[in-house]
């Protein structure tokens, strides 16, 4: 892995390697424009001073100052030279400083601007060195040299000189730099961190038995609080999740133990001493019920541990949602005639997109629900519509839920009448209809008394072809 801290320093070392190296070649290449202008200026001064001092004298008579012409001493480490020739304009040499020991090269382009009447310049390379020209024309000081031209001219090389060593502070400045802003971004990115650092040491401090603990480092600075917020909604989320699953592992097992319980109590009994066939056969019923609750219970768990899970739906496809509520309704018909409730369904055609297994689960125990808690020789209604996708409506005429139980409604295990025998059901099938309902991506609500409960599937519609 990454890590922060040297990412954050090394981002920091290129940019300010890149933003001194900017730097510096903007000053190398300001410092070089000054420097030749320096170099341009010198050069242009001491032409005009000559051709001023020789304006008078004609021809060979012409004489350089050559104190102003100056020369590096003995053992310089800087050329400072500067040479001076006097020129026809036709090129030819007429007189040149005693510190040249032979005659410059003029450069053409420079001595056409000459003879026109314009000082000329020109950069070019003499005896393997390159030097800096000006060629000024004697017409300009007055009519004894009008035929002359005068070259003053300089090696660069303490132009170069100056910029390379120019440049090689700012390369060593710019390494020191960047060296500096590695070692500042480390520091930075270390500061920076610490409150993670001390966040992330409480956040691991907490284990599945103090989910309860909070943290609380660096909760009320802004940069850090909202981090402290999330991970505490989450450790909420957790401590909730954890909170759910022991109490459903503690439900479940003591779901589990009363059929278990039962069963070895009607088996010792029935063992303590010979039994007729009929006190057998009684033995043997009470079992088989305890049995089938058990497979009923261990079959709704399973169905809730995949919901839990968000395991995909099996056999997705088109479904005619009509045709399961009519099947659902006609497999109950026998179980309200025994109680006198009568089961009415009104359903438009409806298709939707879902697992067909599970859908009818879901249906069943509605219907189931609402048989059970109909009043004796009483109705209940469904009704199937299509609007923005399909409603299921299921409704009794019984007692209705009580206030009190509508928190606690598609809780599992709840059974809202304690008076209920145990067999008749596991208090799972309502948690298990809105698991159905939200695999498939729909809801499933308690509406109200009317004056019997009232509950409303809703799926989304399969979308056309």
């Amino acid at each position: 892995m990454n890590s922060f801290r040297t990412s954050l320093a090394l981002r920091m070392a290129i940019g300010g390697m890149a933003l001194f190296a900017a730097v510096g070649i903007a000053s190398v290449l300001a410092l070089r424009t000054i420097l030749y202008s320096q170099l341009d200026g010198t050069l242009l001064h001491l032409a005009e001073v000559e051709a001023q001092a020789g304006a008078a004298a004609a021809g060979s008579d012409f004489q350089f100052h050559e104190g102003v012409l100056l020369a590096a001493g003995e053992g310089s480490a800087v050329e400072i030279t500067r040479y001076g020739q006097l020129w026809t304009s036709d090129g030819q040499p007429v007189v040149r400083s005693r510190n040249l020991t032979a005659d410059l090269e003029l450069p053409r382009d420079a001595l056409e601007e000459a003879k026109a009447g314009r000082v000329g310049w020109d950069t070019h390379v003499w005896r393997g060195r390159p030097i800096r020209t000006v060629v000024y024309p004697l017409s300009l000081v007055g009519m004894a040299h009008q035929d002359h031209v005068l070259q003053v001219a300089a090696p660069t090389e303490p132009v170069h000189q100056t910029l390379t060593q120019f440049s090689a502070l700012l390369t060593l400045l710019t390494l020191l730099a960047t060296a500096g802003a590695y070692a500042l971004g480390r520091r930075i990115a270390a500061a920076a961190l610490q409150p993670t650092a001390e966040i992330t040491a409480q956040a691991e401090s907490i284990t599945a038995g103090t989910l309860s603990e909070r943290i609380t480092a660096h909760a009320d600075v802004e940069e850090f609080g909202r981090l402290v917020t999330v991970l505490n909604r989450m450790l909420d989320r957790l401590d909730g999740a954890f909170q759910v699953q022991r109490q459903f592992t503690a439900d479940a097992s003591h779901e589990l133990r009363a059929p278990l319980t039962v069963l070895k109590g009607d088996i010792d009994v029935t063992l303590k001493r010979d039994r007729s066939a009929p006190e057998y056969r009684a033995t043997l019923v009470r079992c088989r019920e305890e049995v089938e609750r058990l497979a009923r219970l261990a079959s709704d768990l399973l169905v809730l541990a995949r919901s839990d899970a968000v395991v995909p739906l099996e056999h997705v496809a088109p479904l005619d949602l009509r045709a399961l509520v009519r099947r659902v309704v006609a497999r109950f018909e026998s179980a309200g005639a025994a109680r006198g409730v009568r089961i009415a369904a009104a359903a438009e055609e409806v298709t939707v997109m879902g697992d067909e297994r599970m859908l009818d689960r879901v249906v069943s125990n509605l219907v189931d629900n609402a048989v059970k808690y109909a009043r004796p020789a009483g109705l209940v209604s469904l009704t199937l519509s299509r609007e923005t996708g399909a409603v299921l409506t299921v409704q009794d005429d019984g007692a209705g839920v009580p206030a009190e139980h509508l928190p606690h409604l598609f809780v599992r295990f709840f059974r809202g009448d304690p008076a209920r025998r145990r067999s008749e059901g596991t208090g799972l099938g309502l948690a298990i209809a809105k698991a159905g309902a939200e695999a498939h991506g729909g809801r499933l609500e308690f509406v109200g008394n009317a004056p019997g409960a009232v509950f409303r599937l809703t799926l989304p519609s399969a979308s056309p072809c």
